[in-house]
């Protein structure tokens, strides 16, 4: 039985460790299709280069694929490198966010170091190409591959298959959620375990800045409830998860699969509460979601605001208003949920001004937690895409949230001190450092959230 190693990279420049639910979902296809799996969370575990050498000589795979973001981009050819090195027998893979954006870079810039690539999802293709890897021929058929073939890089088209429900629950066994530490998406939550899932993908808007479609697709595509309820039914009785992160891109959008999602989870009368981390649209939420929401147990409401400025919002292509995003916030509080907002500083053509003027609206709209990220020209995005080739040339590893990685008109320095500035002014005020305060649930939390505060302040 051939064994491929499934790689979450360790990550040094992020906070946030949760399940890789990407690859818990390939194992799982991997394993149906008789492929034996090992997955390694090499950022759970905080596992250098030379402890991934080491697992990697313990476990003897045929081959290794290796979760790609763009932040990890040097990490990544590091490791690659030492793994060819030592292991030049074993096959490379990598997938993931960044091969999804820049299919036809990702091999010509790696060489040797990656075989082949993986563009979109790879629950079906993956498997395919491991069973005829003797066989080229068949290569052209798998979507979504990227290989070389004659000297030339060929990009097969990905597939979005419109049947979620084909894919096997991912594998949970592998990965243990239970196991995994209680701060995922940030410092707070309010019950423990905690596990990630998806009940959607695909989105079909165009915020300039992000890369959400090109990694899934621009058609929204759904779980049947039934499906997804099995599966948090199987997290809440086999792991003991008891907080669930819905990490949906697009959640609310389509109204009535939503609220049977959520009327379902009322009818489980689970002891358990449920967030939104990765945030809705605020011009998807209405009453009548709202109450579910309240009454499945939801007790989060993470929303994309962007911008206080409603020029950067329509240069973001959000469409949404100032004026709208108030009259949602107001909505989402009416029904007694917190609210989490995210911000954006330093897109490109901003002003100073404009920046103030989003600080100045964060503190105005009875948030509970705001996050104010530094602008990223993401590889994939409109807004990178509107560059010329020539204006822009983007250091993979050094994008962050932290530090600026644009050259805009605002110098690096400044756009540092405002964010700076942006958390001080939010946090600093006596009403929100209680109310965060008094959330903490456990010791260690406090040491989280003092690294936390250090690593976006400083």
């Amino acid at each position: 039985m051939k064994k491929i190693l499934l790689l979450n990279p360790y990550t040094s420049t992020s906070d946030h460790i949760q399940p890789p639910l990407g690859l818990a979902y390939l194992a799982a296809s991997l394993r149906k299709n008789g492929f034996k799996v090992v997955l390694v969370d090499a950022n759970k575990e905080r596992a250098g280069v030379k402890q991934v050498l080491k697992i990697i000589s313990q476990n003897n795979p045929d081959f290794i694929g290796v979760q790609f973001y763009s932040q990890n981009y040097d990490d990544i050819k590091q490791l690659l490198l030492q793994v060819k090195l030592n292991f030049p027998q074993i096959i490379t893979i990598v997938g993931g966010p960044h091969p999804s954006a820049l299919p036809g870079e990702i091999l010509k810039e790696f060489g040797k170091l990656i075989d082949f690539a993986f563009c979109g999802e790879a629950e079906l293709g993956l498997p395919k190409l491991l069973k005829n890897i003797a066989s080229p021929k068949h290569f052209k058929s798998i979507a979504g591959l990227i290989f070389r073939k004659e000297n030339k890089i060929i990009v097969n088209p990905p597939y979005f298959s419109p049947d979620l429900d084909q894919f096997d629950y991912p594998a949970w066994d592998l990965i243990k959620p239970q196991n995994y530490p209680p701060s995922q998406h940030g410092a707070f939550f309010k019950n423990f375990p905690i596990a990630p899932i998806i009940t959607t993908r695909g989105c079909p808007f165009g915020c300039n800045f992000c890369s959400a479609g090109v990694n899934s697709g621009t058609l929204l595509r759904t779980r049947s409830v039934n499906n997804v309820v099995t599966e948090i039914k199987d997290l809440y009785t086999r792991y003991r998860i008891r907080e669930f992160h819905i990490v949906d891109d697009n959640f609310t959008l389509a109204k009535t699969y939503a609220e049977k999602m959520l009327s379902a989870i009322i009818n489980l009368k689970l002891k358990a509460s449920f967030a939104v981390p990765n945030g809705v649209r605020l011009d998807t939420l209405d009453d009548e979601l709202l109450f579910l929401m309240k009454q499945a147990g939801f007790y989060l409401i993470s929303v994309g605001i962007e911008s206080g400025s409603d020029r950067i919002l329509k240069k973001m292509n959000k469409h949404i208003t100032v004026d709208k995003i108030k009259e949602k916030l107001l909505l989402i509080k009416k029904h007694k949920l917190d609210v989490a907002g995210f911000f954006i500083l330093g897109y490109p053509g901003e002003t100073e001004e404009e920046i103030n003027k989003t600080i100045a609206f964060s503190l105005n709209l009875g948030l509970l937690r705001a996050n104010f990220f530094l602008f990223q020209p993401l590889p994939g995005t409109q807004v990178a895409k509107k560059f010329p080739k020539n204006s822009l040339k983007i250091d993979y590893g050094k994008l962050s949230f932290t530090k600026p990685s644009f050259s805009n008109h605002i110098s690096s320095t400044r756009l540092k001190n405002l964010q700076k500035q942006a958390f001080l002014r939010f946090y600093l005020r006596p009403k929100i450092l209680i109310s965060n305060l008094v959330r903490v649930r456990k010791p260690l939390q406090v040491l989280f959230l003092f690294k936390r505060v250090c690593h976006w302040l400083f």
